[in-house]
C-alpha cells in the first residue's frame, strides 16, 4: 500500500512493502532521487527513495540473510499513521524470527526524522547491523563537506566515520545526522543523477573480513534517530 505524507512544503510517498520511500519532495523539487527501474547493461535495476537495510547493512557472509536483509522485500504492517507520518511493524523470518522491527517516518518542519527501534523476544542473542538506503537527487556538482571525493572510486563504496554530514545536492542542502549509528556509506553507480549517503550502526559487518555485528541480547531493545534536515 502506498501512503502520501504532507507537511508544510514536504510531500513523500511511503510503500509499506519494504518500508521504501518512493518519493520525497521539497516544493515539488526532488530530495531523493525518485524510485524507478534503469537497465544497466543487460539487466534492471532498481534505483532511488529510500528503504531500510534490515538486519544487515550490506552483503551477508555470516549469515544467510540476503544483501541489506528482508526489510526491503518484506510487506509491513500499517500500526498508525497521520498527515505527516506513518508507523509500520514488520516480524524478523526464520533465525530472526521473535524480532520486531518498528520505523516511523515523520515531517516536520523541513525535516525528515527516521525512528527505527528494534526488539529481540526471542530466546537468543540476534546478531544486527542496521541501516537506511536514501538515494539523494545530485548532479554534477555535488560535495559532501570535509570529504575529498576526487581520489575516491565511489563505485566501490567509501565508508565515512561520522555521526553526521553535510551533502550539497541538486536544489538542496542537506544535513543528516544520527544518534547512534557511527557510519555513513558513500556510493553511486553514476547511472542516475543519484547519490548515496547512507546512515548505518557499523558498516558491512556482517562479512567476512569485518565481522563484527551488533549483539542484541534476549529481551533488549536497540533504538534509532535519524534526521534529514533539507535547506534550500
Amino acid at each position: 500500500m502506498k501512503i502520501k505524507l504532507k507537511e508544510k512544503n514536504l510531500e513523500m510517498t511511503v510503500n509499506s512493502y519494504g518500508a521504501y520511500i518512493e518519493k520525497f519532495t521539497k516544493n515539488n523539487k526532488a530530495i531523493f532521487f525518485p524510485k524507478l527501474m534503469i537497465k544497466i547493461k543487460d539487466d534492471l535495476k532498481t534505483r532511488g527513495g529510500m528503504h531500510p537495510c534490515l538486519p544487515n547493512f550490506g552483503k551477508s557472509e555470516i549469515k544467510n540473510l540476503d544483501q541489506h536483509g528482508f526489510g526491503r522485500v518484506s510487506f509491513w504492517d500499517i500500526e498508525k499513521k497521520g498527515d505527516n507520518f506513518i508507523d509500520l511493524k514488520l516480524e524478523g523470518k526464520e533465525e530472526y524470527k521473535n524480532s520486531f522491527y518498528k520505523i516511523r517516518y515523520e515531517l516536520n518542519d523541513s525535516n525528515l526524522f527516521v525512528y527505527l527501534e528494534i526488539i529481540n523476544k526471542s530466546n537468543k542473542n540476534l546478531e544486527i547491523a542496521p541501516g537506511f538506503h536514501p538515494y539523494f537527487y545530485v548532479d554534477k556538482n555535488f560535495k559532501i563537506k570535509d570529504v575529498n571525493l576526487e581520489n575516491i572510486k565511489l563505485e566501490d563504496t567509501y565508508f565515512l566515520k561520522e555521526k553526521k554530514a553535510n551533502l550539497k545536492g541538486k536544489y538542496f542542502d542537506i544535513l543528516v545526522e544520527n544518534e547512534k549509528f557511527n557510519e555513513f556509506a558513500i556510493w553511486t553507480d553514476f547511472h542516475g543523477e543519484y547519490l548515496c549517503l547512507e546512515p548505518c550502526l557499523n558498516g558491512p559487518s556482517f562479512t567476512k573480513k569485518i565481522n563484527n555485528p551488533y549483539i542484541l541480547k534476549s529481551g533488549e531493545e536497540f533504538r534509532e534517530k535519524i534526521k534529514i534536515s533539507i535547506e534550500d
